[in-house]
């Protein structure tokens, strides 16, 4: 069993498996919170920008709820930092 990743905010995580592999940028670390342990912002398939609560779950990093729910994070201001770090690419 994998102990679960120390993240900061700007870090860059991968999710999903197979074809739907994602990458995501942290953007909110939760301090104690039996909810969520991270917010992050990805990509989804039409290239929009989507804000989505995540924990780690059996040694991986899974959404909060099943399968995709997020909002567009876009329309936040205080995602905008991390939008665009998402859009130049982690490398």
């Amino acid at each position: 069993m994998l102990v679960k990743p120390t993240v900061k905010s700007g870090d860059w995580i991968s999710f999903g498996g197979g074809t739907f592999r994602k990458s995501a940028v942290v953007c909110t670390v939760y301090k104690d919170s039996s909810i969520a342990d991270i917010e992050v912002v990805y990509l989804d398939d039409r290239d929009r920008a989507i804000n989505e609560d995540m924990v780690w779950k059996n040694d991986k990093w899974e959404f909060r709820h099943s399968g995709p729910g997020g909002g567009y994070a876009d329309n936040y201001d205080r995602l905008r930092s991390y939008v665009s770090q998402l859009r130049r690419g982690r490398y």
